[in-house]
């Protein structure tokens, strides 16, 4: 055993009459009991754990198997369940598996469109007329139907007839007695019957240019419509003309 140094003294200082001497500390001499200076015990070297084995390409791994457990029992909860206790159906068969816990979903990446023009879909040829000579044909698409534009001024031209005769037949009845009715009604009867008339033409027109169409276009009753409106202002038209000039006549 080695002997132990003796603590360090405090210096004295010689006393004044104003200061007490320092109390000094005692020494311990060594004694044969006291036990040497503790060492820290050396740690042995721990062997490196294996690296688990992984079975050669072609080969599976064995699936991890769940412990059994008898009927009647429960399954303490794990982590992955949120609350209770999982009855066991079976008493001789494994645990059901653990449901698989869901990850981040994984991101797509866009679809980029084809480069190129885009088919176009036609519609079914109404016929296809062989070229001579040659392995192909000419198909012939059908055209939308259209309106006729005919038909439709026909209509505006009749009605407008039909409400210019009203005026003849108001300013013949109401100028008949101060005799400026038939004046007056004759100018109106005038423009009457130019919009009846043009409106029987043009209705006419129209059904005639429908017809030839073969049905790639539309608005015959428009222009049957128009060519009654024209033919009926006209007749209005002219026969309120000559009431008025009789009447003014008369007066």
């Amino acid at each position: 055993m080695t002997e132990q140094p003796p603590a360090p003294q405090w210096p004295t200082v010689p006393p004044t009459a104003e200061q007490a001497p320092a109390p000094q500390w005692p020494t311990v001499p060594p004694t044969a009991e006291q036990a040497p200076a503790s060492q820290w015990p050396t740690m042995a070297q721990v062997p490196a754990a294996p690296w688990p084995t992984v079975p050669p390409t072609g080969e599976q791994a064995p699936a991890q198997q769940w412990p059994s457990v008898p009927a009647g029992q429960t399954v303490p909860p794990g982590p992955e369940h949120s609350g209770g206790q999982v009855p066991v159906s079976g008493g001789h068969g494994p645990v059901g598996q653990r449901p698989a816990v869901q990850g981040p979903a994984v991101p797509s990446w866009p679809t980029v469109a084809q480069a190129g023009p885009r088919p176009v879909s036609y519609p079914a040829p109404v016929r296809v007329e062989v070229v001579p000579g040659t392995p192909y044909g000419l198909a012939v698409l059908g055209a939308p139907k259209t309106a006729s534009g005919v038909a439709a001024s026909s209509l505006a031209t009749g009605v407008g007839s039909v409400l210019v005769s009203l005026a003849v037949w108001c300013f013949g009845l109401t100028g008949a007695e101060p005799g400026w009715g038939g004046l007056v009604a004759g100018a109106f009867a005038v423009l009457a019957i130019l919009l009846g008339a043009a409106g029987i033409v043009l209705g006419w027109l129209g059904m005639r240019q429908i017809r030839l169409a073969a049905g790639t276009m539309t608005g015959r009753g428009v222009a049957i419509s128009g060519l009654v409106c024209g033919a009926v202002g006209f007749l209005l038209a002219a026969f309120g003309l000559i009431v008025a000039i009789a009447l003014s006549a008369g007066a």
